[in-house]
């Protein structure tokens, strides 16, 4: 086998089928982006330059990712080609003993043509995800990050026909909706600001390896590919050999089917980003109202809850979660009824919006303490912290009053009755926190603190006045949580 040692020939990018799906992808790519950057309301930072774009190859060492870069690299050379210098990112997750020679076989790879290498090492964590989705995800992190970091709008994966028939084998089997059935799109959004593309999403394996013989490039193996005992590789090794000899040339008509679906799942979430968009008119940030999602068809609705889920970056639940979710937000009594745990959220529902808070997971115990003068006493139970700010001639608390007893931090206990206004009549809390706006969900995680068996202070609701005065120097106490509570404009 040849050295890809040696300098690659120079070579007409229009000569290989390969080079033109490159060539195709990147045109594509750039045009998107001059789009977008026309129909933006604010100006893009780094319009498309004239001299072409900083592009990113992801670059494992493998056969197909091989190909990408060597295609890349001939096409770096040709003027108008778009590239206006090529980056190889190598991600080392070290899952391999021979992960350190697969890093040595990119840098000689990349260094024979003139293009930069960036390696990444990354800590792969499963946190009760398969292990390939936890490279994955690992992978892409770095990926995204050494695109920014060198100024690259365009990341190019070297995802072949193949692999996408996979996926939406592997898609099937675990019972997925049409977005991920639709496999991976031929260039998406990556990460907010970049464009992740896949030159070869229509290009079949056999055309690679012809590729990769005939310009004599080497590659590495990956031992994990004959572990058939993982799925993508059980496919790859005995479903779809077998598919072959029942339906020659499925696989082209199969990748037909594929573009089809996607076409499907872009139509669908085009509509679901119009209905979010209808559904958090007039919310506030980042909530939805629910009158308006439930008078769409329910297929609607369970595809802008996604939509609205995927835009606060949590992973979109099964469909009978998301009936579940719908069902309780349009029966349960009152808004301390409707809990959905989605990953670490909760969603919520408050005056007729669905919000999205963190899970309460703080024990709430009573916490005792001593003020000494500090200005803040953390109360971790609680998550958050009481604030103590001295003021002169302003409502507050006597401090040497303050000092000379224990104070204690309890929650509710049920009938507790307070007077935070001067000029109104005591009230019990939960009469007072209606009132106040301050929802039946968020009320439990709200600090009492009481002193010698008197409430004294009630986080959201203030001091009670009938222990507070103007005379002299006067300490004023807030709560303040880690997480925020509900914006009181709200």
């Amino acid at each position: 086998m040849a050295s890809s040692r040696a300098r690659p020939r120079k070579a007409d990018p229009d000569s290989s089928p390969l080079l033109q799906s490159v060539r195709d992808a990147l045109a594509r790519a750039l045009d998107r982006l001059r789009d977008e950057a026309a129909q933006s309301s604010q100006p893009m930072k780094r319009a498309p330059a004239r001299r072409g774009e900083v592009v990113v190859v992801a670059l494992s060492g493998g056969r197909d990712s091989m190909a990408l870069l060597d295609a890349a690299a001939r096409l770096a050379r040709v003027r108008g080609s778009g590239i206006r210098r090529l980056l190889a990112v190598h991600v080392h997750h070290g899952l391999s003993p021979h992960a350190d020679d697969w890093l040595a076989h990119c840098e000689a790879e990349c260094a024979a043509r003139d293009v930069e290498l960036v390696a990444r090492r990354v800590d792969v964590r499963r946190r009760g995800r398969g292990l390939e989705a936890a490279a994955r995800e690992a992978r892409y992190g770095a990926l995204a990050q050494a695109a920014r970091d060198a100024g690259a709008r365009i990341v190019l994966t070297a995802h072949h026909r193949e692999d996408r028939l996979e996926t939406f084998l592997i898609q099937w089997l675990r019972g997925a909706g049409v977005d991920g059935l639709a496999a991976f799109p031929p260039s998406r959004s990556f990460g907010g600001d970049l464009l992740l593309v896949r030159p070869f999403v229509d290009v079949a394996r056999s055309a690679i390896e012809a590729y990769l013989e005939g310009s004599g490039i080497r590659h590495i193996e990956d031992e994990s590919n004959d572990e058939h005992t993982l799925l993508r590789n059980a496919l790859r090794a005995d479903v779809m050999p077998r598919l072959d000899a029942l339906r020659p040339g499925f696989r082209a008509a199969a990748a037909r089917s594929i573009d089809l679906v996607a076409e499907a799942a872009e139509a669908l979430r085009s509509t679901a980003d119009t209905d979010l968009a209808h559904a958090s008119d007039g919310a506030p940030d980042g909530m939805v109202w629910l009158d308006r999602i439930t008078a769409l068809p329910l297929a609607r609705q369970t595809a802008l809850v996604r939509a609205w889920l995927d835009r606060a970056g949590i992973e979109s639940p099964s469909r009978a979660r998301l009936l579940e979710l719908l069902d309780q937000a349009r029966t349960a009594r009152s808004d301390a009824r409707l809990l959905v745990r989605v990953g670490d959220r909760e969603v919520r529902r408050y005056r007729g919006l669905l919000l999205l808070k963190d899970a309460e997971t703080d024990s709430h115990d009573i916490q005792s303490f001593r003020w000494q003068g500090e200005d803040e006493i953390s109360v971790p139970g609680w998550g958050g912290a009481l604030h103590f700010t001295a003021v002169v001639d302003a409502e507050g608390f006597d401090p040497a009053w303050l000092r000379e007893a224990v104070l204690e931090v309890r929650p509710r206990g049920g009938g507790e009755r307070f007077k935070p206004h001067p000029a109104r009549p005591s009230k019990t809390l939960k009469r007072l926190f209606q009132d106040a706006g301050i929802p039946e969900f968020e009320r439990g995680r709200l600090p009492l603190v009481w002193r010698k068996g008197e409430l004294i202070y009630v986080a959201g609701l203030g001091a009670d006045v009938r222990t507070t005065d103007r005379d002299g120097e006067r300490i004023v106490v807030a709560w303040q949580p880690d997480a925020g509570l509900i914006d009181r404009d709200t």
